[in-house]
C-alpha cells in the first residue's frame, strides 16, 4: 500500500506537471505590452487599466491563441526605451502620446503644447477614430513609429506642482527648475514661460524633487499621487496647462507575427481599451485630488489667461518648427466645433 501510495503520489505530480506545461503552452502567440506608470490596485496610471482591459479582451476572444503580458511601472525602462523596444519588436504594444513623442515624431510632440488642447469637448474630438486628427495621428505612427494605432488615450488637465512656492502667475516660473517630458516641443513651451525645463525621466522624478534637482514638475493629479511625487512637494498649482492625447499602438512586428483573424482581435480590443482608460482616468480625477489634499498639499486655484496669451503667441512658431501645420490647422477646426 505504502509503494501504491508512493507511485500515485508520483503519477500525481507528474500530470500536475504535464498539466502545467501544456496550460503554460497553450497560446500559439505571445504578446508583451509595456508601459512606465503605476501599477498598484487603486493608485494605477491609466495605460494600467488600458492594457489590462486589452489583456483580457484578446486573450477571450482568441480563445487562449494569444496570451497577453502586460510589464508597467518602468520595468522595461521609460517610454523612450519601450516605443525603440516596440520597433525592435521586443516589445509587441505600447502607448504614444504627445506630450512624449519628440524623440520619435516631431509633428505629434507638437499636439503637447501647453493650452493647444482647449478642453474635454475639444479632446473628445480628438481621440475619436472616426474624425480626422486621431487619423492623421495613425498615419504618423505608422509613418515614424512602424506601428498601428488601435486606441485613443486623454488625460485630464495637467497642472505645476512645486516645492518652495505656488504658481500664480507666468512670472512665479521665471528661473524655476521644472521638470519636463524629454521633447524639445515641451522644451520650448516651458521656455517661453520663462521657466528653466529640465528633461527627466519619469520613474526619476521622485529622486530629482527630493534632491533639488528641480523645484517643480507637472501632471494631472493620478500621477501627483501614484508616484508618491506628493510626498515632495507643498504646492499643487491648477495652471491647468495641458490636455494631453495619445494612441494605443501594436507594433508592425508583433502585428506581422499574428494571422488575420487575430490581427482582428487585435485592433477591436485596442478601441475598447482605450476608451476603458480614458473612463478610468477622468472619472478618478476628483478621487486622486481628494487624496492629495487629505494628505496636506496646498492647492491652489490659478487665472490661467495670462498663461495662455504667452503661450498663442508662439502656437505658430512651433508648428512650423516641428512641422505640425496641419496637425494645428485640425487642432484649431475641432476647437471651433467644441466651441460651439
Amino acid at each position: 500500500m505504502k509503494a501504491f501510495a508512493l507511485l500515485a503520489a508520483g503519477a500525481a505530480m507528474a500530470l500536475g506537471t504535464a498539466l502545467s506545461t501544456t496550460s503554460a503552452q497553450a497560446a500559439d502567440f505571445k504578446m508583451v505590452c509595456a508601459h512606465d506608470q503605476p501599477t498598484k490596485a487603486g493608485d494605477e496610471g491609466q495605460r494600467e487599466v488600458s492594457w489590462q482591459a486589452f489583456k483580457k479582451t484578446v486573450e477571450a476572444n482568441s480563445k487562449g491563441r494569444i496570451e497577453v503580458q502586460v510589464i508597467g511601472g518602468g520595468q522595461l525602462g521609460d517610454m523612450p526605451q519601450i516605443l525603440q523596444n516596440m520597433k525592435l519588436g521586443t516589445v509587441d504594444c505600447a502607448a504614444i502620446d504627445a506630450a512624449t513623442s519628440g524623440p520619435f515624431i516631431p509633428p505629434f510632440s507638437f499636439a503637447g503644447t501647453p493650452y493647444v488642447v482647449t478642453g474635454r469637448k475639444h479632446a473628445d474630438l480628438l481621440v475619436d477614430p472616426n474624425r480626422t486628427f486621431f487619423k492623421e495621428v495613425a498615419g504618423l505612427v505608422k509613418t515614424h513609429l512602424q506601428a498601428q494605432a488601435v486606441g485613443s488615450e486623454s488625460y485630464p488637465p495637467r497642472s505645476v506642482y512645486s516645492r518652495t512656492k505656488p504658481i500664480t502667475k507666468p512670472e512665479d516660473l521665471a528661473g524655476m527648475k521644472i521638470r519636463t517630458m524629454q521633447s524639445p516641443a515641451q522644451v520650448k513651451s516651458w521656455q517661453a514661460l520663462g521657466a528653466n525645463p529640465t528633461p527627466i525621466a519619469f520613474a526619476e522624478l521622485y529622486a530629482a524633487l527630493q534632491s533639488g534637482v528641480v523645484d517643480a514638475a507637472e501632471n494631472q493629479p493620478m500621477f501627483l499621487w501614484g508616484m508618491k511625487h506628493y510626498e515632495q512637494v507643498k504646492y499643487f498649482s491648477l495652471t491647468n496647462h495641458m490636455i494631453n492625447l495619445g494612441v494605443l499602438s501594436i507594433g508592425e512586428r508583433g502585428m506581422a507575427k499574428l494571422p488575420d483573424d487575430l490581427k482582428k482581435v487585435v485592433i477591436d480590443a485596442g478601441a475598447s481599451a482605450g476608451q476603458a482608460g480614458i473612463k478610468y482616468v477622468w472619472d478618478s480625477d476628483a478621487d486622486f485630488m481628494d487624496r492629495i489634499k487629505k494628505a496636506g498639499i496646498i492647492v491652489n486655484e490659478v487665472d490661467v489667461r495670462p498663461f495662455v496669451a504667452k503661450l498663442s503667441a508662439v502656437h505658430d512658431d512651433l508648428a512650423k518648427e516641428f512641422k505640425a501645420e496641419a496637425l494645428l490647422k485640425i487642432l484649431r477646426e475641432e476647437a471651433a466645433v467644441a466651441a460651439r
